[in-house]
């Protein structure tokens, strides 16, 4: 019968880590030439057949192995191929595996030899049925009433027998045989040609130079720790589908999430030596502005204090759902290809000494929770997109001095109202959308222009794109164009939490509390990022 992906995994799971509770033991072959590590409730036949070096039993399940003549890989890969298409024939049906898609399974002993194995079954009964090599030597292998978990469990714990290296002859010097001249080779003795001529009194004999041990030919540990980095790709044929038709995209992807985390660091390391900004700046002691603006952080909801130059405070509060999905997503996603090159890389290369086993378990693990990141993020930006904002701006004693809310939004533009508590007043914000830096515009209920917000840098706004904000290198700056030709600013501090200012050269020009609730407003919605985002 088939299985489903969830069952088999669950099965396997649980094999796994019950198995070790109630071992049974090590059978070994006939020939001596390899070991099988089996659970409990196994047995190994009496009455095996003739060609048989190892045939175990439990209940009505059972497994043969023979031995095969074949000595190459080749010759067992065109055995398993014609088994395969003898099971087809037969209409019986074949288990492929369930994230490459592949029938015929490929796995490596520690020795580096090969097996393949199919699984198959019929309405009655499950089969596996294998090849593999060791030593030179073939082997055929036949599982029956063993389900696909079971037996890729089982296939997994045939381990070659290692073979005990000559040990070197030593001969101990306390031993009187040790000395014995007659155990010595016969010299012959020669006649030399030359005569030697004792040296001169005058000349002083040279000092004997020690001789430089000789340098062996065999490369170093380090060499080949360093040829073994040598690899050409970190895919897998193990690894998912959709991750090996990525190609040499996998390894670009992944060297770019290498540069963004070195960047980062970089980043991190040179932040506090470069200079802040003055947060005290010189204002009017009469005036409301400069208006400062801190993020206050450690909750699931956005928040922000602003307070005025005369000491008035408000708070604003607003959810960040969309940037919590957009976050986990991503993270998960990371986390997965992270995870599944450096996987390939231990693979091809061979420092992890892994079976592959072990290796497609963890391919497994990473083609589940890619496609979960996906979801999550996808989550994010429909919220980010298509869910209406609200932002709710509190006074001192916790009663609401403002809302705003978003009206809609369009292609290209997006409109916001803000209504205000105690004079009923109404302010209309509008932002640019898919820009290349962010820009807004500020009016009032009838449509008279208050003041239009724009990003100063535009290398900044491009930068911040691709690497995030970088431990607030990178925040956003605005220059604000308002009526009476008054100009002004919103100044970020540039730092890891997020500070800004507000301040305008005539006060009078525009309204305190409309500035303060629009810079609110362009801040929390167009909030800085860590990662790389288009907005």
């Amino acid at each position: 019968m088939a299985h489903s992906p969830l069952l088999k995994t669950a099965l396997l799971l649980f094999a796994f880590t019950a198995a070790p509770l109630g071992w049974a033991g090590v059978f070994t072959s006939q020939d001596g030439a390899f070991t099988l590590d089996m659970p409990a409730g196994w047995t190994q036949v009496k009455n095996a057949p003739k060609d048989s070096v190892l045939s175990l039993q439990k209940g009505s399940s059972r497994i043969d192995v023979k031995s095969v003549a074949c000595t190459t890989e080749t010759c067992i890969e065109k055995k398993i191929t014609a088994d395969l298409a003898d099971v087809k024939s037969k209409k019986m049906q074949v288990v492929g595996n369930s994230y490459t898609g592949e029938e015929v399974k490929r796995i490596e002993f520690s020795t580096g030899d090969p097996f393949f194995y199919i699984s198959f079954f019929t309405p009655k009964n499950d089969f596996g049925a294998g090849y593999f090599l060791i030593d030179g030597k073939a082997y055929s292998i036949l599982a029956k009433d063993l389900t696909y978990a079971e037996t890729d469990l089982i296939f997994s714990f045939i381990s070659p027998v290692e073979k005990s290296a000559p040990v070197a002859l030593e001969m101990n010097l306390n031993d009187p045989r040790a000395y014995d001249i007659a155990a010595l080779p016969a010299v012959h003795e020669e006649t030399l040609d030359v005569t030697i001529e004792a040296p001169s009194a005058q000349e002083p004999q040279a000092a004997a130079v020690p001789e430089k041990p000789a340098q062996s030919a065999a490369p170093s540990a380090l060499k080949k720790k360093l040829a073994k980095l040598k690899v050409r790709t970190l895919l897998s044929k193990n690894m998912p589908p959709y991750v090996r038709q990525l190609g040499r995209g996998f390894d670009v992807l992944v060297g770019l999430m290498f540069l963004f985390a070195v960047l980062l660091g970089a980043a991190g390391c040179v932040r506090p030596f470069l200079r802040r900004r003055p947060e005290n700046l010189p204002a009017n002691p009469n005036s409301l502005y400069p208006i400062k603006f801190v993020r206050l952080y450690g909750t699931p909801s956005l928040i922000f204090r602003a307070k005025d130059n005369q000491g008035n405070v408000l708070v604003s509060l607003s959810s960040r759902w969309d940037s919590l999905f957009l976050f986990s997503g991503l993270l998960l996603i990371a986390l997965a290809f992270i995870v599944m090159a450096a996987a390939g890389l231990g693979e091809n290369s061979g420092l992890l000494p892994l079976s592959a086993f072990a290796y497609n378990t963890i391919y497994s693990a990473c083609s589940l929770v890619i496609p979960l990141g996906a979801v999550i993020f996808f989550c994010g930006i429909v919220w980010s997109q298509l869910v209406l904002r609200e932002i709710t701006l509190f006074d001192r004693k916790g009663k609401k001095a403002a809302i705003i809310l978003q009206k809609g939004f369009g292609l290209t533009h997006e409109r916001y109202e803000i209504y205000f508590a105690r004079s009923k007043d109404v302010l209309v914000a509008t932002r640019k959308r898919f820009s290349l830096r962010r820009s807004w515009q500020l009016f009032t209920r009838e449509g008279n222009a208050l003041a239009s917000l724009t990003e100063r840098s535009a290398w900044r706004a491009v930068a911040r794109k691709a690497c995030g904000h970088l431990w607030g290198l990178l925040r956003a700056d605005y220059d604000i164009d308002g009526q009476m030709d008054s100009k002004g600013v919103i100044d970020n501090a540039h730092t890891a939490f997020d500070r800004f200012v507000c301040n305008i050269d005539k006060p009078q020009a525009l309204n305190a509390r409309d500035l303060l609730a629009a810079a609110l407003l362009i801040n929390i919605r167009d909030k800085d990022k860590w990662y790389p985002w288009f907005n």
